[in-house]
Order: C-alpha cells, then structure tokens, then sequence
C-alpha cells in the first residue's frame, strides 16, 4: 500500500547536553536494556545456585570426601603416600 512506502522520519537519541559533560556519557535505551538484561541474568543464576545449596542433602556422604577439604576456603585435595 501507499502508507508504507511514504518515508517517514527518523527518530535519534538525544546527546548528553554540555553542561552535563561531568556525569559521563549518557546511557541510551539500548544500553540500559543490555544491563537490564545482564542484571537479571546474574540474579536468576544467584537465585538457582541458592535455591540448589538450600535443597542439597546435608547426610549425603561420598568416599572422595575423606581426600579432599578446604584450606583457607580453597577446595584442596590431601595427597596420599609416596612410595
């Protein structure tokens, strides 16, 4: 039809005004969607991990345990003997 081949006028972001060049750039729609997106990305995956850690079986008991522990919070592995 007629009314999609007339041109029509392009709509563009404004820039960041100069007497507000102290804040940084100004953050355009786009850009606040990709950090939306990221943030919401970031807390689904924080809310999967702590749901699992709260079902996870505080019995459960595997023999790889007696080898390995934590020192200082780092995952280590004990080291048998050398023969």
């Amino acid at each position: 039809s007629l009314r999609n081949a007339v041109k029509r006028k392009t709509h563009k972001e404004r820039s960041q005004p100069s007497h507000r060049a102290k804040f940084g750039l100004l953050e355009k729609h786009k850009d606040y969607v990709l950090r939306a997106r990221d943030f919401s990305k970031k807390k689904k995956r924080i809310q999967a991990l702590q749901e699992k850690a709260a079902f996870r079986n505080k019995d459960e008991f595997y023999f790889k345990m007696e080898k390995t522990g934590t020192r200082d919070g780092i995952y280590t592995k004990k080291r048998g003997r050398k023969y």
